[in-house]
């Protein structure tokens, strides 16, 4: 029972956050120390450890909230953002953490190529106005981390439970590398007069609610 209020916590946090950030661009940061305070509740309840098993899940979420304070700097995304990537990082094992990263990635991509082309019509009046030769190459190549994600699925997490070090050197790559599809299209919306501000919360969010679906169903059925 107490898992279940753990998990339906942590829900509506993610729910609340994912349509404040829609709304306003914005994550409360009350929201963000909440999914982080719940943590070590969440730990205890599953029955680890402070060391080593709390101690390394500190860790991979400290290296986590690094790597993305990375991407803030760059201006690819709001400080709430990654606040809440670092905490929902306290909560996900290896595995469903790098799921998770792996899907907000390419939600997030799809996002902000939609909120692109949503602008863009509005300035410019039409689809037939939008830059196709800049959108084409990064809709093809997040069409093609999709596929190759869909199909390479099940040998992936085999990777990730038998090479965590190496799996997550993957992860790191491929989300480099959405992130340059990223900047090419944030480049040519800027070129357009076109800027938008993605609510990666929104991302963030129906990611990490996809990978705990199974332990939600779990516990309410």
């Amino acid at each position: 029972m107490f898992l279940a209020i753990l998990l339906a916590a942590l829900g509506l946090l993610l729910v609340s956050a994912g349509i404040e950030d829609a709304r306003t661009r914005n994550i409360a940061n009350w929201k963000n120390a909440a999914i982080a305070l719940l943590a070590p509740l969440w730990w205890w309840a599953n029955g680890l450890g402070l060391w080593p098993d709390a101690a390394l899940q500190f860790g991979i979420a400290l290296l986590v909230f690094a790597f993305f304070v990375g991407a803030y700097a760059l201006g690819q995304m709001g400080g709430g953002d990654v606040k809440m990537i670092g905490a929902l990082a306290l909560w996900l094992p290896v595995q469903p953490l790098i799921g998770m990263l792996m899907l907000m990635a390419v939600l997030g991509g799809a996002l902000t190529l939609v909120m692109v082309a949503e602008r863009w019509t509005q300035l410019r009046g039409g689809l037939s106005k939008l830059p196709w030769r800049t959108l084409t190459p990064v809709l093809i190549g997040l069409a093609a981390l999709a596929a190759i994600a869909w199909s390479s699925w099940p040998r992936f997490l085999a990777l990730v439970a038998g090479q965590p070090m190496l799996a997550s050197l993957a992860i790191m790559a491929l989300l480099g590398l959405v992130g340059v599809l990223l900047i090419v299209a944030m480049r040519a919306a800027r070129r357009g007069g076109v800027i938008p501000e993605t609510p990666y919360g929104v991302a963030i969010a129906i990611s990490t609610l996809l990978v705990l679906r199974e332990p939600i169903f779990n516990h309410f059925t």
